[in-house]
């Protein structure tokens, strides 16, 4: 079983290794992306333009795809093939796919294209990936124990490590598999707070490809998410406060707190 030192260890590993993370990702929270990125002490790269993005990719650790960015077809496809030739991990965040069926055959095609290191949404999109259909917007607390078994089905489908976010996020790559509470109810009263998880686990897959950079990340995110909102809350704020000090935390996370604060199983 792995301990909470070896999860630190991957986190840690981020900001001495400062990763060039290429993203093609939503535009809606690009901004948001790059920021944590950086806070994490990665180099983030948010390159688009199909003439661009071979050789933005050529220089980079790893790349995260985010289905946000739909009308970019052609440049993640590009940028994928270019990652697999150099051997870089693809971090794919299927947003949208369990409402738009253009989403959804998309990232399946993706998928089924290239070897994927990992695949990260919530319940409600991992589910509409294995079968194919759309689903309802999310997934019920008491679904926890399903929402695991079906991110482990599409683990095994993909060969690739699944996180399913949720009140516990799953993170399975089929065969091993761990579940982190970490989290508050703030973190669902801001855009982006997924496409931040996504864009981290390309950093952290860049340093230690493993569903214990998954896990590892889900903790850092979750504990530092945990951490701002009680921040907020105690200065009587709102969110827009909240989304400043959930980078400032994440930046400052440490040790100490994170052994202290991380909440995960295995098994």
């Amino acid at each position: 079983m792995a301990t909470l030192a070896e999860l630190w260890a991957v986190w840690e590993k981020i900001s001495r290794r400062r990763p060039l993370v290429h993203c093609i990702t939503n535009p809606v929270t690009v901004n948001d992306c790059a920021n944590v990125l950086l806070a994490a002490g990665a180099r983030p790269f948010m390159a688009a333009h199909p003439d661009e993005v071979e050789e933005v990719q050529l220089h980079a650790d790893a790349l995260v795809i985010n289905l946000g960015a739909i009308s970019q077809l052609d440049s993640i496809g590009k940028a994928a093939r270019r990652a697999v030739a150099c051997g870089h991990p693809i971090i794919v965040d299927p947003v949208g796919v369990s409402a738009s069926s253009l989403r959804r055959r998309s990232c399946i095609e993706l998928l089924e294209e290239f070897h994927v290191a990992c695949v990260r949404g919530n319940g409600a999109e991992i589910r509409a990936l294995l079968s194919d259909t759309g689903t309802a917007a999310g997934v019920d607390a008491d679904e926890e124990t399903a929402a695991a078994e079906v991110a482990s089905a599409l683990a095994r489908r993909h060969g690739c490590t699944v996180v399913s976010s949720g009140a516990v996020d799953a993170v399975t790559d089929g065969r091993r598999a761990f579940g982190v509470s970490n989290g508050d109810a703030m973190m669902t009263r801001v855009t982006g707070m997924g496409c931040m998880l996504s864009s981290l686990l390309g950093a952290a897959y860049a340093v230690e490809s493993s569903p214990l950079a998954a896990a590892a990340v889900c903790a850092a995110v979750g504990l530092s998410g945990e951490l701002a909102a009680a921040g907020t809350r105690s200065a009587r704020r709102g969110p827009a406060h909240f989304r400043d000090l959930f980078v400032d935390t994440l930046y400052s996370l440490d040790e100490a707190q994170f052994m202290g604060g991380a909440k995960y199983s295995e098994g």
